[in-house]
């Protein structure tokens, strides 16, 4: 019975934590985002010597590809690990908890 309690426990902080973070996420991380991060790092890809590596590299676009890795580094990986981060210390407390 005392995991039964454990398991709705979790079910529960789960289900809001989804919910809220979700709702964050929408309504702050983009704007947060694009005003601290991607706008000050996308100034980076806007010089011209990204051609003449694109030339060098015999057309290999290697600008847009760092560019690409930028976003998701800075974007993808911290707002998944808002997310999911917590609900695993939570419920780790949770089960271990006797």
């Amino acid at each position: 019975m005392k995991n039964f309690y454990k398991f709705l426990k979790s079910l529960l902080f789960i289900s809001l934590w989804l919910i809220l973070s979700d709702f964050l996420i929408e309504k702050y991380w983009n704007i947060i985002h694009l005003e601290y991060v991607d706008y000050n790092l996308q100034i980076i890809f806007f010089k011209e010597y990204w051609f003449d590596i694109e030339k060098f590299l015999l057309g290999f676009d290697i600008g847009n590809l760092l560019e690409k890795w930028l976003i998701f580094l800075s974007y993808e990986i911290p707002k998944e690990s808002f997310k999911y981060f917590p609900i695993y210390f939570v419920l780790k407390s949770f089960w271990i908890k006797n």
